[in-house]
């Protein structure tokens, strides 16, 4: 688990998947293990919900957990007991399996910027963002195609929110909506001024742009899902996470531009 993992996200994390794997003999083997066994056995109420299946299960599981990782000192929660649960509830598998939302986050398996674009979206009130965004972390490594194509929804999103909100037409392919969104931006390379430090590598950058986007709606036609394709063709995880964070850095970046300039 990285070291800087959010204990909050932990403990969810290990509710969920104790939730969906423990019966009463794991509950009573972890507490033997970490010696914590009357912790567990005499809680008022966790091995009977979980007996009688009552809806406060979910709820018990939650919050016995931060007791069992360990103790709290002067300067807080030390969570000495955590690695022993973390290895006798296979958390990392079953994140990777069930939740790879929380799995990216504890475990760096699939790190892609997309923290950066869904707050963008927050502030600039793009709720489809959101959608896009949870479609391709969920989908990178069990459905690469179905990232793919949600890389392509969100910038497409992305650029269509940026002409209707300058009052613009959208046109049909996604290279002239680039094109059209970065001339509303101020963003084509005919905008930069030439004496500003850097101009050049500027203006290869935002010319490259375009490319970059032309290349990610190729690979979502060959690739990724839409237009009812038969006998798709699968894409590396490697690769599939190449075209995505390239999606995502060009929108986010398109999105930062238009919220500082919306004041």
């Amino acid at each position: 688990m990285r070291a800087d993992a959010n204990r909050s996200k932990v403990i969810l994390a290990l509710k969920r998947a104790i939730e969906a794997t423990f019966d009463e003999g794991k509950w009573l083997e972890l507490g033997y293990l970490i010696g914590k066994e009357e912790v567990i056995s005499r809680h008022p109420r966790l091995l009977r919900s979980l007996d009688w299946g009552d809806r406060d299960y979910a709820g018990n599981v939650l919050s016995i957990i931060p007791s069992l990782l360990g103790t709290t000192g002067p300067t807080g929660p030390r969570d000495e007991n955590l690695e022993t649960i973390e290895e006798f509830v296979g958390l990392e598998d079953w994140l990777r399996e069930h939740d790879p939302g929380l799995f990216s986050e504890l475990y760096g398996g699939d790190l892609l910027p997309l923290a950066e674009v869904e707050e963008a979206g927050g502030a600039l009130d793009i709720s489809d963002l959101n959608r896009h965004a949870a479609r391709i972390r969920n989908g990178i490594r069990s459905d690469p195609a179905q990232a793919i194509g949600s890389a392509k929804e969100l910038l497409e999103t992305v650029l269509n929110c940026v002409l209707e909100e300058r009052g613009a037409t959208s046109p049909d392919d996604i290279p002239a909506l680039l094109r059209r969104a970065c001339q509303k931006l101020g963003l084509d390379v005919a905008s930069v001024d030439a004496s500003v430090p850097g101009a050049d590598v500027v203006r290869r950058i935002l010319g490259n742009l375009g490319q970059v986007v032309t290349g990610v709606a190729q690979v979502r036609n060959g690739y990724g899902t839409g237009h009812g394709r038969v006998n798709a063709r699968e894409l590396e995880i490697a690769q599939a996470r190449l075209v995505v964070n390239g999606a995502v850095a060009i929108g986010t970046f398109l999105l930062e531009v238009w919220q500082a300039q919306r004041g």
